[in-house]
């Protein structure tokens, strides 16, 4: 390799760059249409993360070596001009396009998302999303592919500060005039740089295998693969320069071409090795990322295996050009589309949505991109361009509000609508009526409760009552009178926490006490949950704390226990729930296991589909067949264990075979496959029935 062959001094623009960004951005689109052919796809994001190090560092040391220091404003500036204007166009567009396709039920998550990107934070965003039990099974949104624009722009606002503190605290060369005037500031960019890449390196790697779902979205698990782009460029300026000396046989074009091929091998190997269950980003970043920067140190490469006749092949230098609007368009495309159809698009419909995505890119390149970046008016002054830029954030945040307020009015009318049937509600409200054939709506009444835009808020409000998965702690709470003559203990996971109004319901009107041990993800049992294993719950500490609080108490009188029938164990289900029933009859402990509930289609809330269908919810009702988990293990454990007894309600979540979304004006669901209060409420009397007979049992 010639020394002018990599130095971003000599040559600028790099076709092989544009040919990473085109293989980057096709690696990304391809996986969010067709995930089962390019299961490892989302590693395009890394390899841009890569570019965007390397560039905007090599744009830093040129300003850094010519004037000895770095002008923030323009670097900024730049920044602004070239990110912002399609930026913010994506985001004002999905946001109208949003109130035609998207259910209300989603515009007030749409708003959230739409100020997350427009101030870059939709990474921090997804994140708490993430590690939330309850968001982190959200549809994606139509803009959640802006996090990685959060990360890099965060990236952008520290970054300068490390190569202008260099240029502060490192004096020039004894002759600040020749070539190795840089060398000290180089030093000292060397070490800020690497400790950089190594601690992001190191805490993205402890983030992977601890199981943190945060991990994948926030910044600091992302920095290195930027810095990794950054140490590049300063590789690269050093070999400019002649500080960093390479044998003849590295630069040659054999090992050149070499080097490119195997770097290519490693990201494709990747792209299509890795799936969602990867531990990423991790150490395994480093492939897609040390072979992105492979490809870029090689630079143009020439002779027998060079690739430069396709490098520089016109259709991929020009999606390498409009990556960055081909990026932004192609996921509201994609969630769009899923909305209207009602399913994943199919390989010809995927051919359709990138043919979509390819046109808007040119038509963003064309009249917004490019026109932008050398709008002289604003191009010419730092301050025109960051005030341009403040303006179209501010403007782009304030349409971005009208989403949550549209939905706050109209779900504020329409609860007013609901208040006289909630004061009094109709005879066969909700479960009542599940005896006349479980009807939508009763007579004379078209309301639907809770309101599908406000069903996410319809649940039990036990607060930290119910710890979250990653809780190494079960919390005791207690419900009703202190001196209640019976008493029952309400344990297991969410899926138990969503029969909290039915059991206290019933517990009320009787004068008992209840007292819960609620674990999200945790249900009561012996059986380590592949999860746990993989460290992203802990179960174990909680369920032992559990058991002991249990056996302790002299004053409970009956278990009533559920869970999720989803989740998948290490080893048997059936065994591991039979083995803590066991421990509780034999401390004289009655225990009662609930059968879990149905769960709806996965792919769409039944509170959205019913939001679409208002006026003929049976149009959100799915088959009984399939609709519960296979790997609900509690009527085998019963057998096991025959002393407890099994309680199924599911003759009140279907009927006649079919699992209908509203009964009796209740919605069934509040999110993918918890059960609403509301209608957990009207199924308290039904519970009362089925507990007491089988009470009397014993």
């Amino acid at each position: 390799m010639t020394m002018s062959s990599i130095s971003p001094q000599v040559k600028n623009f790099r076709p092989e760059i544009q040919a990473l960004r085109a293989l980057a951005v096709l690696l990304v689109v391809a996986y969010h249409l067709e995930p089962s052919v390019v299961p490892g796809g989302y590693i395009g994001v890394d390899i841009f993360f890569v570019i965007s190090g390397f560039l905007i560092t090599s744009h830093l040391l040129r300003e850094a070596e010519r004037t000895g220091r770095v002008s923030l404003p323009n670097f900024f500036a730049g920044r602004a001009r070239r990110i912002l204007p399609a930026a913010m166009l994506v985001i004002l567009a999905v946001v109208a396009a949003s109130f035609l396709i998207l259910p209300k039920t989603l515009w007030g998550e749409l708003g959230t998302q739409a100020i997350a990107s427009a101030f870059s934070v939709q990474n921090w965003v997804l994140a708490a999303d993430s590690v939330d039990y309850l968001a982190a099974d959200q549809a994606p949104g139509p803009l959640q592919h802006f996090w990685s624009l959060g990360v890099e722009e965060q990236f952008y606002l520290f970054w300068p500060l490390l190569v202008l503190s260099a240029c502060l605290m490192a004096k020039p060369g004894p002759d600040a005039s020749g070539a190795d005037a840089f060398a000290p500031r180089r030093r000292m960019l060397w070490i800020l740089f690497g400790a950089a890449t190594l601690l992001s390196l190191g805490y993205s790697a402890f983030a992977g295998y601890s199981g943190n779902s945060a991990g994948y979205f926030i910044t600091t698990t992302r920095i290195w693969e930027l810095a990794v782009g950054g140490l590049l460029a300063l590789a690269v300026q050093a070999h400019a320069n002649g500080a960093l000396k390479l044998p003849a046989w590295v630069t040659s074009w054999q090992a050149r071409n070499l080097a490119v091929l195997a770097a290519l091998a490693a990201i494709c190997f990747a792209a299509f090795s890795y799936d969602a269950l990867t531990v990423f980003p991790g150490i395994a970043a480093s492939i897609p990322v040390l072979g992105c920067a492979v490809v870029i140190a090689a630079g143009s490469t020439r002779g027998p295996g060079s690739l430069h006749p396709l490098v520089n092949w016109a259709p991929v230098q020009w999606v390498g050009l409009a990556s960055y609007s081909l990026y932004l368009w192609h996921w509201p495309l994609i969630v769009f589309y899923i909305e209207l159809a009602g399913s994943e698009p199919g390989p010809v419909q995927s051919l359709a949505l990138l043919a979509g995505s390819l046109l808007l890119a040119w038509a963003s390149l064309k009249w917004v991109e490019t026109p932008a970046r050398h709008f002289r008016p604003i191009a010419s002054s730092p301050a025109r361009s960051l005030l341009a830029g403040a303006v179209m954030v501010g403007l782009a945040a304030s349409i971005a509000l009208l989403p949550g307020a549209m939905q706050q009015q109209l779900v504020a009318k329409e609860q007013r609508e609901l208040g006289s049937m909630m004061q009094d509600p109709p005879t066969g409200f909700g479960a009542a009526s599940v005896d006349q054939g479980a009807p939508a709506f009763l007579a004379g009444h078209r309301q639907v409760v809770p309101l599908p835009a406000t069903a996410a808020e319809d649940q039990p409000e036990l607060g930290d009552c119910v710890q979250e998965p990653k809780s190494t702690q079960i919390k005791e709470c207690e419900f009703g009178s202190e001196d209640a003559s019976y008493t029952v203990a309400l344990v297991g996971d969410s899926h138990a926490a969503h029969w909290f109004e039915a059991v206290s319901g019933y517990a009320q009107s009787k004068g008992w006490k209840v007292v819960t041990y609620l674990k999200n993800s945790c249900p009561f049992s012996d059986a380590q949950r592949k999860a746990d294993r993989d460290g992203s719950i802990n179960c174990e500490e909680a369920i032992d704390q559990t058991m002991d609080a249990l056996t302790s108490r002299d004053d409970i009188n009956a278990v009533i226990t559920a869970n999720w029938g989803g989740a998948t164990f290490t080893t048997d289900a059936a065994q591991g729930l039979a083995s803590t029933w066991s421990a509780l009859e034999d401390a004289g402990l009655p225990v009662y296991a609930l059968v879990d509930t149905p769960r709806p289609p996965q792919d769409s809330y039944a509170r959205d589909c019913v939001e679409e269908n208002v006026q003929d919810p049976g149009k959100c009702s799915f088959p009984e067949a399939g609709a519960y988990e296979k790997g609900d293990a509690t009527k085998q454990a019963a057998e096991l264990e025959p002393r407890v007894e099994v309680l199924d309600f599911s003759d009140y979540f279907c009927v006649d075979g079919t699992c209908p979304a509203v009964v009796g004006n209740v919605l069934v669901y509040r999110d993918k496959h918890h059960i609403s209060d509301t209608y957990m409420r009207t199924l308290a009397p039904i519970f009362g029935e089925r507990i007491e007979a089988a009470l009397d049992s014993k």
